[in-house]
């Protein structure tokens, strides 16, 4: 029972009391001032039934809301493009999403639907080629490049974990040395 219902039913029967001690005033048999008590006590039960449900119901809202808000902590936001100017293929990718915490710059890019050729060595995962343009195909300085938030982490796509808010950007270099 919740906390609104019980005055509600001291009400109900308060109610029914005084219909029954009226309706004995005037005359009216004493199964007639029952009924009429039944009839109020009734009315209160229901009255209680349908408040507990709209708590329910409002309960049952804040239990969505409230796991709505932790699937939002579990998840990170971000821009991802991959930009192939220098190979003379121009923006491959501009876009992004919602993710869940530690998916890797690696996994996001897998997910962009472009097809990849990858190269893995010593636990690492080194992207060779991003929607065919593959720079081991291309010169012995090519590459493809990324960045976080504008900055080149020292680790691999695979080692990097996107936070909240990241914009990650793959770049295809046709020389490396003259990138800055």
């Amino acid at each position: 029972m919740n906390r609104n219902s019980k005055p509600l039913s001291i009400f109900a029967a308060a109610f029914a009391f005084a219909l029954a001690f009226a309706l004995a005033g005037c005359g009216q048999q004493a199964s007639s001032s029952a009924a009429s008590a039944s009839s109020a006590s009734a009315s209160a039960s229901a009255a209680s039934a349908s408040a507990a449900s709209t708590s329910a119901a409002a309960s049952t809202a804040a239990s969505s809301a409230s796991a709505s808000s932790a699937a939002a902590a579990n998840e990170v936001t971000f821009v991802l493009k991959v930009d192939a100017t220098d190979a003379g293929k121009g923006m491959l990718y501009d876009g992004g999403g919602t993710v869940e915490k530690g998916v890797t710059v690696y996994e996001a890019l897998v997910d962009t639907g472009l097809d990849l050729s990858v190269i893995s060595s010593s636990g690492s995962t080194y992207v060779d080629g991003i929607g065919g343009v593959v720079a081991s195909e291309t010169g012995s300085n090519a590459g493809w490049l990324f960045t976080v938030n504008g900055e080149s982490p020292n680790v691999g796509a695979d080692g990097v974990t996107i936070a909240d808010g990241d914009e990650i950007v793959w770049t295809f270099t046709s020389d490396y040395t003259k990138k800055k």
